[in-house]
């Protein structure tokens, strides 16, 4: 069947047929002239309308062209029990018309032309002389045909309609695929293990609150440690990921400079005139870490969202006085330096983190109970991972952290 089902079809039959029934009791110059056939007729509604309960179950949709003929039927009974030419019910014929002539396939209209005409030749079938009421024979002739005319308009229309709405389920398909490949692309971009770097772990996770996110985390080697950066685009989707993508690249192409600021300025050059074309900005945290001493320098363009969690049991928030990517032109980054001791551990995330508890910058209190509390990188990650993905995130949540094990 289509869209609707069969029930929700016969009920405005139903309902014209009630209010007909009223007018036809309530007005005197809408008289009854045949009960038998009226009450044929009213039979026939019920039954039709039965069917079209039963029809409208799984399985059973096949048998629903079944209805508008029985339709079709009521109709005559019910014209030729209310004075025919006269009766109330002679446009209602319409209603079962339309029903078939929606439907898929130029057959319909035949059938539509079809039940409209045993709809006009019931009441002679029950009785009624040809000769005696010619008129009423061309008179639903006429209407037949206009039944007819109708219903091709109709069909016509609905064929361009299922059309339209074809086209547009192939493109939206085609655009699904295309956000499941590129959010699969996104995923291949991140990292997938933790790096080799002995004496350190490391642990990310990226959970996008649409098919494609704006964040991204990463890290590689470099000379004598490794090199991490967390960035979050703004807003979501496919142009923040293509942002955060080509954001990422020019990053990884300043692996060879010792000065994390340097990353930020070529970044800058890069994307500037394009994320202002485009509205956006980019916050990001990049740092390079001396593994044989935990020293780590780092520059911050407006993220601000980073910990160092201390073996003892305290954490200080690296705050950040420097604008994001992309906001303003001629931009400058400095570059700051701290050190993880043995057991300390760096934490890095997104402010769709700070959604997953208030949303607020006292959230932050909260990560940084949860970091003291972790016993690994992974742990504090996959606790992070757990509550993003058993909740609907407004925004992407993304957390990176790189701990120091203790001797």
């Amino acid at each position: 069947m289509d869209e609707l089902s069969a029930m929700r079809k016969q009920l405005p039959f139903v309902v014209f047929f009630i209010v007909a029934a009223a007018m036809s009791s309530g007005i005197a110059t809408l008289t009854v002239s045949d009960w038998a056939a009226l009450a044929a007729g009213a039979g026939l509604t019920a039954a039709a309308t039965c069917l079209a309960a039963l029809v409208s179950r799984p399985g059973l949709a096949r048998w629903a062209i079944a209805v508008p003929f029985l339709d079709f039927l009521a109709a005559g009974a019910l014209r030729h029990g209310t004075g025919e030419s006269h009766s109330i019910y002679a446009s209602i014929v319409l209603l079962p018309v339309l029903w078939l002539a929606a439907m898929e396939g130029r057959r319909y209209v035949l059938y539509a032309a079809m039940g409209a005409t045993v709809a006009i030749m019931v009441p002679f079938a029950l009785g009624s002389s040809i000769d005696a009421n010619p008129n009423e024979l061309f008179r639903g002739l006429f209407s037949t045909t206009i039944f007819v005319l109708g219903a091709l308009v109709v069909n016509e229309l609905a064929r361009r309609a299922r059309r339209r709405l074809h086209n547009a389920h192939e493109q939206a398909a085609a655009a699904t695929a295309e956000l499941s490949r590129a959010a699969q692309i996104q995923r291949f971009l991140l990292p997938k293990n933790a790096a080799a770097l002995p004496g350190y772990q490391t642990a990310g996770a990226c959970v996008p609150s649409a098919a494609v996110g704006g964040d991204f985390f990463d890290w590689y080697p470099i000379e004598g440690g490794l090199g991490f950066t967390l960035g979050d685009v703004m807003g979501k989707g496919a142009g923040a990921g293509m942002i955060a993508a080509t954001t990422r690249a020019v990053i990884r192409s300043a692996r060879s400079s010792a000065d994390p600021a340097t990353a930020l300025a070529l970044t800058q050059d890069c994307l500037a005139t394009d994320l202002s074309q485009a509205g956006t900005f980019a916050t990001l945290f990049h740092a390079r870490l001396n593994a044989s001493d935990g020293r780590i320098l780092f520059a911050d363009a407006g993220h601000g969202l980073t910990l160092v969690v201390r073996a003892a049991g305290t954490w200080e928030r690296l705050a950040s006085e420097n604008f994001p990517v992309g906001l303003l032109p001629d931009t400058h980054w400095e570059t700051s330096e701290t050190r993880l001791d043995p057991g300390d551990m760096i934490v890095s995330f997104s402010d769709g983190v700070l959604d997953l508890y208030d949303g607020t910058l006292a959230a932050v209190d909260e990560i940084g109970q949860l970091a003291v509390s972790a016993r690994s990188a992974e742990a504090l990650v996959e606790a992070v991972r757990r509550r993003a993905q058993g909740s609907a995130n407004p925004d992407d949540v993304t957390i990176l952290a790189v701990r120091r094990e203790a001797p």
